[in-house]
């Protein structure tokens, strides 16, 4: 299986560097998403990435004041991404296994084309099994 294959390629929403955990928050809340891309300040600079559990773990756990904390402060950076739609899903996989993250980022031809969750993953799998075991009981 692909990683084209269950990519949520979707707009993916992005924040400014200095805006608030706050800012970040109302976005994910609003658009039921897991996960907010921050822009990097020029073309040399890295993207972060900053995950609901980033909020919960960084900013509401510890008692910190969201409308004081700068995304800056808790993103992951640089993202982990993947640069070939075409790679097999296990490669996605992988390169969650190996740098403790549970969402990356997929670019094609140098663009963004979408993210990848390891629930993403884990739902396809699941699908196929059970697809293989229904079509191999016909």
């Amino acid at each position: 299986m692909e990683i084209r294959d269950i990519i949520r390629r979707k707009d993916i929403d992005m924040i400014e560097k200095d805006a608030t955990v706050a800012d970040a928050l109302g976005r994910l809340v609003t658009r039921d998403a897991e996960s907010i891309i921050v822009k990097r300040s020029n073309p040399h600079d890295a993207y972060g990435m900053v995950t609901r559990r980033d909020i919960l773990v960084e900013v509401i756990a510890k008692g910190l004041d969201p409308r004081k904390v700068k995304v800056t402060e808790i993103m992951n950076s640089p993202l982990v991404i993947l640069n070939n739609i075409e790679l097999d899903v296990r490669h996605a996989a992988q390169a969650m296994a190996n740098t403790g993250v549970s969402t990356i980022v997929i670019f094609d031809k140098g663009d963004i084309y979408g993210s990848l969750s390891s629930d993403d993953i884990i739902g396809a799998v699941s699908k196929k099994l059970l697809r293989e075991h229904l079509d191999s009981k016909m």
